[in-house]
Parts: C-alpha cells; structure tokens; sequence
C-alpha cells in the first residue's frame, strides 16, 4: 500500500454482505478472551462518548459494552439479538449502502494483505447514526483488533463507535485508512462518488504524538499529559511543540481542530 491505486468501493446492502461472508462462530469466549485486553484499552484512547461490540464476520453480536443503550437507539440484549438488521432504521440509507461497501473493501483489502502487514493497517468508517433519542449524528466506526484463523481469513472483530456529534468536522460518508508502517505516505482516503484510494497530504505523526493528540483534545493540560504518559513535562512539550510546526497550527486549539477536520484519530 505505498502508493495510490483506483480501486472500486461500491456500495453494497446487507443481504448482499451477509451472502458473502457468512461465517460460523464455534467458539465465542474464546474470542471475548482474546480481545479482553483490547477492549480494556479503549478508555485510554477515548476522544468523546464511545460504545463498543464483538462482532463475527457475518454480523453476530458476541458482546457489546453496557453502556450502549446511551448511545443508540438499542440496548444490549437487542444488540445481541437483532444486529444488523436494526442498523437500516438507525443509520441513513445513503450511508448504510457506503458503510457496508466500505466494510466489503476492508475485510477483502486485509484478507489479501501479507500477514505481517495486517496489523499496520487502520480504517476508519465515517457515517451518520441515531442516538438514543433517534437524532441523526457523525460517528466513525474503527476496528482495533480483527482475528483470523489459520488461513488469513476474518472471524470476528472488536469494533468501536465513537460519537462525532461535538465536533462538526465530516460532511459526507468515507473511509480512511492508516498505514502506520509507511512513515512517509501514511494516510489514505477513500471517497466513494471518487471510487478510488488516494494519498492524503498530511505529515506522519508518531504512535507518541498520537497517544499526546488524544490527550490534548480530552482538554489535558501538560502536567497532566505528562503524569498520564509516565514522561517529563518537557517532552510533552517538546512534542506539542513538533506537531504544531508538522501541521502549520499555532495554538493547541487549532492543532485540535486540524487532527478532527482531517479524521486523524
């Protein structure tokens, strides 16, 4: 993935997906164990309200987080019970095409890449949801731990929505994607009325800066980045300090609002 290459995202409906990847889950607590650590992890990268699910490849809820039901529509047992085919009545229909087109390309993208290249790869989903109170708002899907059997084939995933309604900062569906092994072109957009992958004109941002960005837009203030990342406070400002020249921002704020417009996360 180190150079740009036209590749169709098409969108795709639920019936289409569920023919294509239907899987059997034999064993679930299994999985739940090996993710348990994975979703421990996810309060540590938080940057707004957040929920999160297990999910087989054919769309079974294996476990979901409790709090769930104050972020959707849907509390967890309905999760487990009838995920996904609520998600049509709760994510608008020129999303949900793009959302599971964009799904398609991903699994397919990650089941074809070498194995030793899967773990440096990150997509983000950016669409609209429901809330509990069945207002449409921005969230993005993202995918911190995919498992695959023997033969590099997905199983099941641990799945995260974040809630993007705060920030005002995405106008249409897409997916980006993050190549955390290429340091000098790591970032790739694909907008699906382009029906392509593109390289995204931004500067690569270390897994420290980003571990610091995240703390910053949670409004942190130095000391207490540093006391949270176990490091002296002029190193986080030595990185503050980086990331503003990287990205041309003069003020913590803007370097905010940059990371945000650009779906950086």
């Amino acid at each position: 993935m180190d150079e740009p290459k036209d590749i169709s995202i098409q969108p795709l409906d639920f019936n289409q997906f569920k023919e294509k990847y239907g899987t059997d889950i034999s064993n679930k607590n299994e999985i739940l164990k090996l993710l348990k650590n994975d979703i421990e992890e996810l309060a540590n990268f938080a940057i707004a309200p957040y929920f999160w699910f297990v999910s087989s490849k054919d769309l079974q809820v294996l476990d979901s987080s409790d709090n769930i039901h104050q972020l959707t529509p849907f509390g967890k047992d309905e999760w487990k019970k009838h995920y996904p085919n609520f998600l049509q009545h709760i994510i608008p229909p020129e999303d949900f095409s793009y959302f599971f087109g964009a799904t398609d390309f991903m699994v397919d993208f990650l089941e074809k890449a070498d194995q030793n290249e899967k773990k440096y790869l990150k997509f983000s989903i950016y669409c609209r949801m429901q809330d509990k109170n069945k207002m449409l708002r921005w969230v993005v899907f993202q995918f911190p731990k995919i498992i695959y059997d023997d033969f590099g084939k997905s199983l099941a995933g641990l799945v995260c929505i974040t809630d993007l309604g705060a920030f005002e900062i995405v106008n249409k569906p897409r997916m980006t994607i993050m190549n955390t092994k290429n340091k000098k072109n790591p970032y790739y957009l694909a907008v699906v009325d382009q029906k392509k992958i593109e390289n995204l004109d931004i500067p690569h941002i270390t897994k420290r800066e980003r571990e610091i960005l995240v703390c910053v837009i949670n409004g942190l203030k130095t000391p207490e980045i540093a006391e949270k990342l176990f490091i002296s406070y002029h190193t986080v400002e030595n990185h503050k300090r980086n990331l503003r020249t990287k990205t041309q921002c003069r003020t913590s704020g803007e370097l905010v609002n940059y990371v945000l417009q650009n779906q950086l996360m």
